[in-house]
């Protein structure tokens, strides 16, 4: 994933009590900021791994956490104490402390990079809609511009700190009136010939849930595939494109 924070830098940070000043280039990095036992722990991080972290993603936290360093007063480059980070957290790993640091730290976030969060959330949202939810008249997903308006016009707001899905299907019930939605699966049977079996396989497995295949005496593929209604179209089009129409796809049931 790209970066998408503005940089900025401070510099001139004392590592410490007695340590000796060290200049530290901080371009594209943030603190994460914990008020615990009547003090103010803050730790450098990179911005778009913590929140991703934060998010309960698979980030390593190496890759979060900048030199591990716990301070009581960054702006005075005051280091924490080790032996009182050993008392406040039980612990002496300094990388299960930068992992409670984070889990129960405020991740401060510049204006820029609030709205960035903002936006990549809102996009994950229509994404989700789009390959899940049909207009129930249609049983077709609605095309991205119409649901970027019927957000923009109803007002929306998106919480950057929810799950894609809950919002998502939070959202549909907010839309109800301008822009019926449902959240639907349908599930395709695709009959395929033999000379068809091994260039499309693979990508009809891939397209959902494999429920059955069977295969006939004369080698002849049938698959049952449940997948997001959203996607069905564009399922079908290539089957279609890559078989020359050869693959007889049904689409036998739909539901909630």
């Amino acid at each position: 994933m790209g970066s998408i924070f503005k940089v900025f830098t401070l510099s001139g940070i004392n590592r410490g009590s007695g340590d000796r000043s060290s200049a530290i280039d901080l371009g594209g990095k943030t603190l994460v900021r914990l008020q615990t036992h009547g003090k103010r722990l803050e730790m450098v991080v990179n911005p778009e791994e913590a929140w991703l972290f934060k998010q309960g993603d698979e980030v390593a936290i190496d890759d979060v956490v900048e030199g591990f360093i716990v301070f009581e007063n960054f702006s005075k480059g005051l280091k924490m104490n080790e032996d009182d980070l050993s008392d406040i957290f039980e612990t002496d790993s300094e990388r299960e402390i930068a992992k409670l640091m984070l889990l129960k730290g405020d991740l401060q976030l510049t204006i820029e990079q609030r709205r960035a969060f903002v936006k990549e959330k809102r996009d994950e949202i229509i994404d989700y809609l789009i390959k899940n939810a049909v207009n129930p008249r249609t049983k077709t997903p609605h095309p991205k511009l119409r649901i970027e308006k019927a957000l923009d016009d109803a007002g929306i707001r998106i919480d950057r700190k929810e799950g894609t899905k809950e919002q998502a299907e939070r959202i549909i019930t907010q839309l109800t009136t301008t822009l019926p939605m449902i959240i639907e699966a349908a599930t395709i049977e695709f009959v395929v010939s033999p000379k068809d079996t091994g260039p499309l396989y693979g990508y009809i497995k891939s397209c959902g849930n494999l429920l059955s295949e069977n295969w006939g005496t004369d080698g002849t593929l049938t698959m049952v595939v449940k997948t997001p209604s959203g996607l069905v179209a564009s399922i079908l089009e290539k089957v279609s494109d890559k078989s020359k129409g050869r693959v007889r796809s049904t689409v036998i049931d739909r539901s909630n």
